[in-house]
């Protein structure tokens, strides 16, 4: 027993020796472990940054284009383009480096278990003699290594237990740096998205360059753009449409599509540069969208007015302003219905960029339709309204056209205060501000009705043609717009009326869309 006890004080009289002869080492080991795991942690973090550690996770354009955003309906995609580094990839990346160095200070641990030695279960002999020395209970195990060998192994575990602080103290370090970068990357993106975005709607909205789809009569405030790579079979559908280019996570200035290709974000970049077509029924939309600007105007009236005739008329006059290599004109046509609108499209090139003045024209059957008036939804987007009567229609003046007899070949119309009530009644009805738009009411076929009892044809002065269909019972329909419009204008229209184009001239005065170029040649 006395025996015992001397061989447990010499046991622990060998450990404090020990103790306080590897303390020293064992702390310079511990901080050597620590200047070791700084370095390793950075050494993985360049080697994953500069793509020398095996492919990372990235988070590609099909990702971003498949995947369906938080908060949206699973039909909502992105568009097919490289995201900001800030925004998912810097945190796969520092995910990535944390994952190496768990694996590494693993596998270091791990090896390191491995290698010391296993001694038997000396400790079961004492306790239950008859133990079998080949049972699995008295299987070797390190439990005598460690106790025995631990101011051996005090500076190996030092090593690696300050490696292991330093890799955790690297990570930290890591990752604050990240997330201080990414905030300010943020920050910075946020402010200059902003500031760009409300200077690209500015100058949208200086120039006027929202446009009316001449098929659905949606307006395209963004154009949806197609981007001119080459998108291989692999690509998803559609991944060639970019609907949202504007300054934003994809770029403030330049976007780089998932194809390669690179596309600018500025509206009218893009719309110099790219192909643009309608998000809502993906019409081909004209060259030059997004940045020419468009002004619009709308005829209505009743059934047999005149209006396609005067819209002919119209359109002759604008191209006699302009040379014929600097106007062009283009039509959409009703195809098979024939309640369907017809668009015309007058193109002037100017120096900063085109301009473009679309003429509506529906038919007068389509206008009388309340349901089907309210699929003209170009009626929504336009401040410039055009009313085409016939004079002869009003219910004072019909009794006398009838007594003094038509003239040959011009067809009397239906009720012009029913077609304009058909239409500005809804109008208003539907929540359009009709007091802040412009109103050119043009008298058609008033060179065929001279024999009328009212007095023949007026002048062209809008007051003399106010006061003409005011004396052919007509006040009433003259009361009504200039009550319901901002401006209302009076002109006369016809074979022998020199002045054409004087209803656009007068619409179009002040307009800010309207071009310096186009101004001077319609004053």
């Amino acid at each position: 027993m006395l025996l015992l006890v001397l061989l447990v004080v010499l046991a622990l009289a060998g450990y404090v020796l020990a103790g306080v002869t590897v303390g020293p080492l064992a702390l310079c080991a511990l901080l050597a472990g620590c200047l070791a795991g700084l370095v390793m942690g950075l050494a993985e973090a360049t080697f994953v940054l500069a793509g020398l550690a095996g492919v990372p996770r990235v988070r590609t354009p099909r990702d971003e284009f498949t995947g369906a955003r938080r908060g949206r309906s699973g039909a909502y995609r992105q568009d097919y383009a490289w995201i900001h580094y800030a925004h998912r990839q810097a945190g796969y990346d520092l995910r990535h480096v944390s994952e190496r160095c768990r694996d590494r200070l693993a596998g270091l641990w791990s090896r390191g278990w491995r290698a010391l030695p296993r001694l038997p279960r000396y400790h079961l002999r004492f306790v239950d003699p008859h133990v079998d020395p080949e049972s699995p209970y008295a299987a070797r195990s390190r439990t005598w290594t460690v106790l025995i060998g631990w101011p051996l192994l005090a500076l190996p575990v030092a090593g690696l237990a300050g490696l292991t602080v330093g890799v955790v103290a690297a990570l930290v370090l890591l990752g604050a740096v990240v997330v201080t970068v990414v905030a300010v990357a943020w920050l910075f993106a946020v402010v200059s998205t902003g500031v760009l975005r409300l200077a690209d709607d500015w100058g949208r909205t200086r120039r006027g360059t929202d446009l009316c789809c001449p098929h659905c009569y949606f307006l395209v405030e963004l154009p949806e753009y197609r981007c001119p790579g080459e998108h291989g079979a692999d690509a998803p559908a559609g991944a060639d449409r970019h609907r949202m280019l504007r300054p934003g996570l994809r770029g403030l200035w330049r976007r780089r599509c998932g194809c390669g290709c690179v596309l600018p974000v500025r509206l009218a970049s893009a719309g110099a540069q790219l192909a643009a077509s309608c998000p809502k029924c993906g019409a081909r939309l004209a060259a030059g969208s997004g940045r020419s600007s468009e002004v619009r105007v709308a005829l209505f009236g009743a059934v047999g007015a005149g209006k396609s005739t005067l819209v002919e008329s119209l359109v002759t006059g604008l191209v006699a302003l302009f040379p014929p290599d600097r106007c062009s004109i283009s039509r959409r046509g009703r195809g098979r219905d024939p309640l369907r609108p017809e668009v015309v499209t007058a193109t002037v090139l100017t120096h900063g960029a085109n301009q473009r003045l679309q003429l509506f024209d529906a038919p007068g059957r389509g206008l009388l339709d309340p349901v089907l008036c309210r699929s003209y939804a170009y009626l929504h987007e336009t401040r410039h309204f055009l009313f085409v009567l016939d004079p002869p229609a009003g219910h004072g003046a019909r009794g006398d056209a009838a007594d003094a007899g038509a003239p040959a070949g011009v067809r009397l119309a239906s009720d012009p205060l029913e077609a304009y009530e058909a239409v500005v009644v809804g109008l208003r009805y539907r929540g359009v501000d009709t007091g802040r738009c412009r109103l050119a009411v043009v008298v058609s076929k008033a060179d065929g009705f001279r024999s009328l009892p009212a007095g023949g044809v007026p002048g062209p002065a809008p007051d003399e043609v106010r006061r003409w269909l005011e004396a052919l019972g007509l006040d009433h329909l003259v009361t009504a717009a200039v009550r319901d419009f901002a401006q209302v204008g009076f002109f006369l229209a016809g074979r022998d009326v020199p002045a054409a184009v004087e209803p656009l001239r007068w619409l179009l005065r002040g307009e800010r869309a309207v071009r310096g170029e186009v101004a001077r040649a319609l004053r």
